[in-house]
């Protein structure tokens, strides 16, 4: 069964005792990742025995065609629940998971798929859709306000206050990719631990040093300021983003060189104009974006916000890779400078 938004979000925060399996599936690895272990210790609550969950791969399904029907067919040592969790990259085992899936009812674990970038198109997610109890879930691209979101109840699911300022900034620093949010949250928690007053940003400066350092800043840094082989270069090195979080990265930037240039014709000079930004921009920052408000006019930053527009719209629709397509707007945009 298709399950998404309000429905995907009862699924995933209370579970749903009909449902046998699950079919966890998109562009968003560490989400993916992440929701797949949370299915299976929530399944498995408490249980003591060592043997109640079992990881299968791609190449353990190829290897041998009876495994994953064996795995969901044993009984657990301790009479407690059971987890099969496959791993499947694409369809090459599509047939050994269908036939499994259309044999649930004699399952004796709970049966989840973890799998890659599918597609609507793949026949396991064909299969999955047609199952009423087999939940079947897309992971997309999180939006900033999700993962603002899930930054706001993680910090203060461990305490941590943070002033607003220190709040806004971490939430525009935040790479995309869950797993990496987590440990950039986790981080913070522990360097917060016991703090009574809310924490500014320049308090935590020190811990988010390394988000403001990422390749995807120094590459979306590099394109407003014309050095698009420089960019080129560095955005390659990005492996922990997408294409289109890289698009969206650099797409915040000329959004707040568009606001500053505003103030600008308003008759402020470029530090001043720089200065009234809310919420206020990083120190570090702060002598760069100036430069870069001195190289852009507001016809060349609409330019550059319609390219980054409808670059993130043939990232997601297109189908060609999403890395090429951002680079190639990284490149459209270096050549707009002047």
């Amino acid at each position: 069964m298709k399950l998404s938004g309000a429905g995907a979000r009862a699924f995933l925060e209370r579970g749903d005792a009909a449902m046998r399996a699950a079919l966890l599936y998109g562009p968003n690895r560490s989400l993916v990742s992440e929701t797949a272990k949370r299915l299976a210790d929530r399944a498995l609550k408490d249980e003591d025995d060592p043997f109640a969950l079992t990881r299968l791969a791609d190449d353990d399904l190829k290897k041998d065609k009876a495994a994953l029907a064996d795995a969901l067919a044993a009984q657990s040592l301790l009479g407690g629940a059971r987890v099969v969790w496959v791993r499947a990259e694409n369809d090459s085992n599509a047939d050994t998971i269908i036939a499994a899936l259309d044999d649930l009812v004699r399952a004796a674990a709970y049966f989840i798929v973890e799998g890659g970038d599918l597609g609507g198109s793949s026949k396991i997610v064909k299969a999955f859709e047609k199952v009423q109890d087999a939940a079947c879930l897309a992971f997309y691209e999180e939006s900033d306000a999700e993962r603002a979101a899930f930054a706001r109840e993680f910090l203060s699911a461990h305490g941590v206050n943070l002033a607003p300022d220190a709040r806004q900034h971490l939430s525009d620093l935040l790479p995309s990719d869950r797993g990496l949010v987590r440990q950039e949250l986790e981080k913070l928690a522990a360097f917060a631990h016991n703090a009574e007053a809310p924490l500014t940003l320049d308090a935590i400066a020190p811990v988010i040093a390394g988000l403001d350092q990422s390749d995807v800043d120094e590459a979306a840094l590099a394109a407003l300021i014309g050095r698009h082989g420089e960019a080129m270069e560095t955005l390659a090195r990005a492996d922990a983003l997408s294409g289109v979080s890289a698009i969206k990265s650099l797409q915040r930037r000329v959004l707040r060189l568009l606001e500053a240039r505003a103030h600008m014709e308003a008759g402020l000079n470029a530090q001043d104009a720089a200065a009234k930004l809310r919420p206020p921009l990083f120190w570090k920052e702060r002598d760069a974006f100036q430069a870069q408000l001195r190289l852009w006019s507001t016809p060349r930053l609409l330019a550059a916000a319609n390219v980054l527009w409808r670059a993130e719209i043939a990232a997601k629709t297109s189908g060609a890779p999403q890395e090429l397509v951002a680079a190639d707007a990284f490149r459209s945009v270096a050549r707009l400078v002047g």
